[in-house]
């Protein structure tokens, strides 16, 4: 019975210095990656009474939003009403889930898009199945281990990732922000429509107002090449030159299919939130031009098309001591577009009141000491300015890495092209 004491209290002894050890461990690996402290929004705290699921929901959200990946739960622990039973307090997160699997006999696996929790008894499989391996070269991977009870036949082929990303596809979008100023536009007497024609360019039809009989404007506007991101830039500048709108941004991304990329012009603002732990947190909201878009390629016979899932949003903030507020003119939708077609979002609409001073010149802008003469010649009006959002994009298809690669040195000159191109949009310009 002593002995059998001595054996347990020789265990928890060692059990105490692997996790003292394991959180040195931790700091000095911090450490080495410049990370020797770590950021409020990246602390946790725990009760000992917390449930174990509830831990590992929260660590997960942690997971996801500062390593990017996902924390998947394969222990027995998941399906039972289990406390985590050890107490934490400002803990850096990855140590705190560390300490939690060592206090419930559990551990992790990592991989390149998601962490596995699952039992020592596991890792202990795992490890013994993965002392067997062997490489054919040094790029090509390592074979999976075979499971007790699982034939060769049932292991999964090892996939190259360098094989996938050389046929993958890339798509070039191209837009354009542009601000429209609806109330000066109706005071010029005009209107605008944008159609598609029969190619695949969109045209802007800008005609003269209800009272206006006939047509003031049409724009028909063509691309002088290829290599134009949109095909509006005339009747865009005009609008711009007669101060009726503006252009807020003109974003190219470059994105595999598939995939989803992000644009912002603007700034984040913070707000002081509490976390799941109770601690308080900055965090911060975009606010700006924002453009997010997840294209992808499909082929149907020898037609290929582009499916654009799309989000615009422009927005502003006000804060005040009270509350902070967002203006925010925003949609979201797809698109379907052939290869090199153009497609238009329009509609968002923002509107904007300003206070102007009005009345007979320089005597409206008196100071108030002047005998009152400002009050008499002048008055404060107020004024509802009305915008619209037109959100202009374009699609390309890229050739893929095997594709430019099967192609010659020297076969195609980027920069001749492009003076080519500008050479002849000059001369159309100047008639020559």
């Amino acid at each position: 019975m002593r002995i059998r004491s001595i054996c347990i209290m020789l265990l928890m002894i060692a059990m105490i210095a692997a996790l003292a050890s394991a959180q040195t461990e931790q700091s000095i690996q911090r450490a080495a990656k410049g990370r020797v402290s770590a950021g409020q929004d990246e602390v946790v705290s725990f009760n000992a009474d917390v449930p174990y699921s509830k831990a590992i929901q929260s660590l997960g959200e942690l997971s996801k939003k500062l390593d990017g990946k996902l924390l998947i739960d394969r222990s027995p622990l998941q399906v039972k009403d289990k406390v985590i039973g050890i107490n934490i307090e400002s803990m850096y997160w990855k140590d705190a889930l560390e300490l939690i699997l060592r206090s419930n006999q559990l551990w992790y696996n990592e991989y390149p898009e998601y962490t596995e929790i699952v039992s020592f008894e596991d890792v202990g499989k795992q490890a013994g199945d993965m002392t067997q391996k062997s490489t054919t070269s040094k790029e090509t991977s390592q074979a999976p281990a075979i499971l007790p009870g699982q034939s060769a036949a049932a292991v999964p082929a090892v996939v190259d990732s360098s094989e996938y990303y050389s046929k993958v596809r890339e798509i070039s979008i191209s837009s354009i922000f542009f601000d429209m100023n609806k109330t000066k536009l109706a005071e010029s007497g005009m209107s605008l429509s944008i159609f598609r024609g029969k190619d695949l360019n969109l045209f802007a039809n800008i005609t003269g107002a209800s009272k206006v009989t006939k047509q003031a404007f049409f724009a028909s506007v063509q691309p002088t090449g290829p290599n134009l991101a949109v095909s509006l830039d005339a009747a865009i500048s005009m609008f711009e030159s007669e101060q009726l709108g503006e252009v807020l941004a003109r974003p190219q991304i470059t994105v595999r299919s598939g995939s989803s990329s992000f644009f912002q012009v603007g700034q984040d603002f913070s707000v002081l939130e509490k976390d799941f732990s109770g601690n308080t947190i900055q965090k911060f909201y975009p606010t700006g031009t924002i453009l997010t878009v997840k294209p992808k390629i499909y082929k149907v016979g020898d037609m290929e098309f582009i499916d654009i899932q799309y989000k615009v949003e422009k927005s502003t903030f006000t804060s005040s001591t009270v509350t902070t507020v967002i203006n925010k003119t925003a949609t979201q939708g797809s698109l379907t577009l052939l290869n090199g077609e153009e497609g238009s979002v329009g509609g968002m609409y923002s509107n904007e009141e300003t206070t102007v001073r009005e009345g007979v010149p320089l005597l409206k802008d008196l100071p108030w000491w002047v005998f009152g003469l400002r009050y008499l010649f002048g008055f404060d009006s107020k004024q509802l300015v009305r915008r619209e959002l037109v959100v202009l994009m374009r699609a390309e298809i890229l050739p893929s890495l095997e594709e430019r690669a099967a192609k010659k040195p020297g076969e195609k000159d980027l920069i001749k092209d492009v003076r080519q191109e500008m050479q002849k949009d000059i001369n159309r310009r100047t008639g020559k």
